[in-house]
């Protein structure tokens, strides 16, 4: 017998064996655990996810259900812009985590029967870092200096009220992301819909943020790394806030209870629970907590209003507990015209 037919022979042994023991087995393969699987990370321009008001991070970063709203709204819930008089601004500074600087400004006017219209910024700066490369001799890269990353955004926001209880509002940006000499631009939307009940301030919303088409980076090489497609960070929320005691015009304490669920394209399923407590119109002292996050979890924050000639303004505090990545702080400075 030739070496060739050897080999044959004892495959065709070999596969009657495994043929009859599967036959025969009894094994369960229903035991078998699923292969665990995570979205995180299968997703770019992260920074559309931090926090871009300080009552909003306060009250665990929720977006939904908030009433008393400023021009803040267009980065949390548009349709929540209709609750201006006249003419809002807001500007927020954040000292985020590893010394990155994040910032947002928005300015909106109440133009009656057309609505409310517009405009935001944020930038984000995540400063100066050491430049490395990766050689295939295994030898030391030498002196690179450094290089810079940013992101930015540039919004423009419309909502009206369509009843006296239900609001719709949304947001077309243009957002650019720079590492180094390369490069990404792109476009997304946002919408939102507020209806309030009229039963004890109940309030639901339903949001979509960050909804865009995906886009490569301009400039790469193999320097770098091979280009990719670079996804959006979809978000869907939905959320409630109902005023748990107080609320009318003549109460001086409001208590105000908010529950917000969110659905990330890049992470898992998330919660937010908030509480909020307003004395008159003048300050404010909040707290959350969030849930099915790795590190983020306790927020914390107060408020201070003041009315000078029909001006009103606020300044806003939030403390952000990242646990083993220590703590965020922000501030929010605000302005209203009635």
């Amino acid at each position: 017998m030739t070496p060739k037919m050897l080999v044959q022979a004892a495959m065709a042994v070999w596969i009657g064996i495994a043929a009859g023991h599967a036959q025969n087995s009894n094994y369960d393969f229903s035991r078998l655990d699923p292969v665990s699987f995570s979205r995180a990370g299968l997703s770019g321009w992260q920074f559309l996810h931090l926090p871009a008001s300080a009552r909003s991070a306060a009250l665990a970063n929720i977006k939904c259900g908030m009433l008393d709203s400023d021009a803040s709204a267009v980065f949390t819930n548009p349709s929540r812009l209709t609750e201006i008089r006249s003419i809002s601004a807001s500007f927020t500074r954040i000292r985020y985590i590893a010394d990155i600087g994040y910032m947002t400004a928005s300015v909106a006017k109440n133009f009656g029967a057309w609505g409310v219209f517009g405009i935001s910024f944020a930038g984000l700066d995540a400063g100066e870092m050491i430049r490395t490369e990766n050689l295939v001799s295994g030898g030391r890269s030498g002196d690179l200096g450094t290089f810079t990353a940013g992101d930015i955004l540039l919004g423009v926001t419309y909502a009206r009220r369509v009843t006296d209880r239900l609001s719709i509002g949304g947001n077309i940006n243009y957002i650019e992301e720079n590492l180094d000499d390369v490069k990404a631009r792109n476009w997304d939307l946002d919408f939102g819909v507020s209806f309030q009940t009229g039963f004890r301030g109940l309030r639901f919303d339903l949001l979509t943020r960050n909804f865009g088409p995906d886009v490569r980076f301009v400039g790469f090489t193999e320097q770098y790394q091979n280009p990719a497609d670079v996804r959006m960070p979809l978000d869907f929320f939905m959320g409630i806030g109902m005023d748990l005691a107080g609320g009318g015009d003549a109460d001086k304490h409001t208590l105000t209870g908010y529950l917000e669920a969110g659905h990330p394209n890049d992470t898992p399923e998330r919660l937010h629970a908030a509480m909020e407590y307003r004395f008159r119109e003048f300050f404010s002292l909040r707290g959350g907590y969030k849930f099915f996050y790795d590190e983020a979890g306790l927020t914390l924050g107060c408020g201070l209003q003041y009315y000078i000639s029909g001006i009103e303004g606020r300044i806003d505090y939030a403390f952000m507990d990242y646990g083993r990545l220590n703590s965020v702080h922000l501030f929010t400075l605000g302005l209203n015209i009635r």
